[in-house]
């Protein structure tokens, strides 16, 4: 209330001054001489420079001396927010009148300081605060920020959560504020009240809640204002999706016992009467079958009424249309409600539309990558016929490259009804990766590693390696590089220099060599590969008791390889899968200029598909056959071993294998592996994994008893859990064999990166 006294004290004082016979001070000049202002100064500014107040004021010197425009100036200063007083004085000076504005200036805000959160992270409270560092201090900001800080707290479960502002004042003027807050206990659910409900169970309605009694099954849920305020949303949607399309939310209320720190949630439903569906039309159908149109819909006469399933008929039927280019097709559903029969009659009203052509394809976010590594994975360009399919498709290839966070494709109408503007907005991610450190792994034991690699090389999409592995079992280089588009067309060109070597029970393998691969598209799923690699390979370290088919392989050898691979890809995530299917043929030719001869052909086929609640079941078959051409057999390193986190689970890697007579694991000529595995989403990103699988290897001919039989399989069941994690999807995985044999593990513990399959 100061400021306007002030105002009108000031006011009354530049009037007064008006007056012939009074002055300020000074006897006035003559009535008939008019008064003029000679200075127009400015006292007790600090931090706002004189020239700001100046230019706000609109009496100069020189100006015949105006009270009304003196108070129109006073309240210019007033509305620069910065003064908590403005007054006026006017002295005589050099034959006319000085007039001083002199302004008491606001403190300003020094410091923002939260006392006593302990539960609550302070970064957290500072995003809800309106009082900023530097501005001036306004007891209102002040006010409502502790407002929202204590909504916050509730929302997160503390209702006893006391806010108390405290303004601290500095010696030059300034002011700290200061948020005491009394944090409290949080307060959690005793349980949830569901009253009148009848045509749906209280459980039931429960479930789509995200507000729970419990958490995690044993621990007991908190009480979130705007999670409820959500849930209430939700129940409602519950309800007209079982036919209840008059349902409503009464009331909510939370019941806190304070004592106990417990609280009790009611919440009143009204339910109404339950609606089915009634006639089912569609109008306006010219370019299909009026049947085709038909069975996309959800929504059949007799059914229990849903809205969701209507929004899904009106999406499937946008969907039909979009195959063919219609996107700019309209589907309005109308509804008539028949009461007394409580029928629900729905009428699909479509306006077809013309063609639709893609104007033009927008790309933003990509910072560093370059805007052609994202077009080129489109498959659509300006002037061509859009579709949803294309578009949707598009998405799904540039989540694949791995180079984003987020990938949004949307589309606004073009120029006219028959284009379409296409936007394609991305949040980039580091694709850089470099590492030094150790780990475990369940096939090769205690590891050192180093790795430097880069997925986006300059923004051109370029993919280069290095890896260097090392431990008592292993020891792994690697340097790769990959081209995914050669000369700007969709082939991909890449070569691997490598040096391995692994420590067996029985003897030491060491492999160096290099390949040259080549991949083409074929459609929109599928890609031919293929690749020639040579290597020099040495067996040594063989034990004495080894077997002889062992010991003839000591020594150097020489391979060369031709390889061909197709393979069909349509799972909608690399990393994450939900749904689609990986289906892989692979055929390799050895020998080809030098070395060892042999062929090998290999299929495998994995199948993913989303269950209830975003759970997901997924399975897989592999089978393979290797078979020598020439007068030497299959070298070992070549044939067939299982076990591991990619196989059956229940034993150690290469520990599935045929045996000579001295026990020796010699590998097979023909493998089978199958896998079932269902995942369940817990939290933080984190899924729950029970898995089956079934396998076996056999042969080959020179070892007794190992002939192919595919009724004798090895088999493990187990659980395990997967995360997606800035270094790739890590999996841990426990599997018990249930039908152990002699001398077999019970289980085994697998730790591993990557997909299962």
């Amino acid at each position: 209330m100061k400021a306007p006294r002030s105002l009108l004290i000031s006011a009354v004082l530049a009037l007064l001054a008006s007056f012939p016979g009074w002055a300020i001070g000074q006897t006035p000049p003559p009535a008939e001489r008019p008064i003029l202002v000679k200075d127009v100064a400015v006292q007790g500014n600090r931090r706002v420079q004189e020239a700001v107040l100046l230019n706000r004021i609109v009496t100069r010197p020189g100006d015949t001396f105006s009270p009304p425009r003196l108070a129109e100036d006073i309240r210019s200063i007033f509305a620069l927010g910065f003064f908590d007083d403005v007054q006026l004085r006017v002295e005589d000076f050099e034959g006319g009148v000085r007039v001083i504005f002199v302004v008491a200036e606001r403190p300003f805000v020094r410091d923002v300081v939260f006392a006593g959160n302990k539960k609550v992270d302070t970064a957290a409270l500072q995003e809800r605060v309106e009082v900023k560092l530097g501005t001036v201090y306004n007891p209102v900001d002040v006010t409502r920020t502790a407002e929202r800080l204590k909504e916050y707290y509730e929302e997160e479960g503390y209702f006893e959560v006391v806010v108390s502002p405290d303004v601290e004042r500095l010696p030059d003027g300034d002011v700290s504020v200061v948020f005491r807050i009394a944090e409290g206990r949080k307060i959690t659910i005793d349980r949830i009240d569901i009253v009148g409900a009848e045509g749906l169970k209280p459980k039931d309605i429960k479930a789509v809640m995200a507000v729970q009694e419990r958490q995690y099954f044993i621990l007991r849920g908190t009480v979130q204002r705007q999670k409820l305020d959500e849930d209430l949303e939700r129940i409602v949607q519950l309800y007209n999706d079982h036919g209840y399309v008059q349902a409503r939310v009464e009331s909510s209320d939370i019941q806190v016992d304070r004592a106990n720190a417990r609280a009790v949630i009611r919440i009143v439903v009204v339910e109404g009467p339950q609606f089915r569906v009634g006639g089912v039309d569609v109008t306006g159908v010219k370019l299909f079958p009026i049947e085709e149109v038909r069975r996309q819909l959800t929504l059949s006469p007799g059914d229990v009424f849903s809205r969701s399933k209507l929004r899904d008929s009106v999406r499937q039927v946008s969907d039909l249309y979009g195959t063919v280019g219609r996107a700019s097709m309209e589907i309005t559903p109308t509804l008539a409600q028949d009461i007394p029969n409580r029928r629900m009659n729905i009428t699909f009203e479509i306006v077809e539309g013309p063609e639709v052509y893609v104007e033009r394809i927008n790309i933003a976010g990509n910072t560093r990558s370059q805007e052609k590594i994202l077009r080129r994975e489109i498959p659509m360009a300006e002037g061509d016929l859009f579709t949803n399919q294309k578009l949707e498709r598009a998405r799904q290839r540039l989540i694949n490259l791995n180079y984003f966070e987020k990938v949004e494709a949307t589309t606004t109408p073009g120029s006219t009804k028959d284009r379409i503007v296409v936007q394609i907005t991305v949040t980039e991610k580091a694709t850089g990766l470099f590492s030094i450190g150790g780990g475990y792994s369940s096939a090769d034991g205690v590891l050192g590693t180093l790795d430097l690699s880069q997925r986006n090389f300059l923004g051109r999409g370029w993919d280069m390696t290095f890896r260097l592995r090392g431990g008592a079992k292993v020891l792994l280089g690697v340097i790769s590089f990959t081209e995914p588009w050669l000369f700007d067309r969709p082939l991909a060109a890449g070569f691997d220099l490598f040096s391995t070597r692994r420590n067996f029970d029985d003897y030491t393998s060491r492999s160096t060599g290099g390949d040259i691969r080549l991949g083409h598209p074929v459609g929109d799923f599928s890609r031919l590969n293929g690749i020639y690699r040579v290597s020099r390979d040495r067996i040594s370290d063989v034990a004495e008791t080894a077997s002889n088919l062992l010991k003839q392989e000591e020594g150097v050898s020489y391979a060369s390889l031709l390889g061909l691979a197709y393979s069909r890809d349509t799972r909608d995530n690399l990393f994450e899968t939900t749904r689609g299917s990986l289906l892989s043929l692979s055929g390799d030719f050895a020998g080809v200029g030098f070395g060892n001869q042999w062929f090998r052909v290999q299929g495998s086929f994995a199948y993913y598909r989303p269950a209830w609640r975003d759970h997901v079941i997924s399975g897989r078959l592999s089978a393979g056959h290797v078979l020598g051409w020439g007068d030497d057999p299959v070298p070992l390193a070549d044939r067939f071993f299982l076990g591991g986190p990619n196989s059956v689970r229940s034993f150690r890697p290469f520990d599935i294998s045929p045996v000579d007579e001295t026990g020796t694991r010699i590998g097979g000529n023909t493998q089978f592996l199958a896998s079932l595995e269902y995942t369940i989403p817990i939290v933080f990103g984190i899924r729950l994994a029970a898995f089956v699988d079934a396998g076996n290897t056999w042969g080959p001919d020179i070892a007794a008893g190992t002939r192919f039989d595919p009724t004798s399989l090895k088999y493990a069941v187990g659980a395990g859990f997967r995360w997606v994690s800035p270094f790739g999807p890590i999996r841990v995985d426990y599997g018990v064999n249930p039908a152990r044999k002699a001398g077999e593990r019970f289980g085994t513990i697998q730790f591993s990166v990557g997909s299962a399959f």
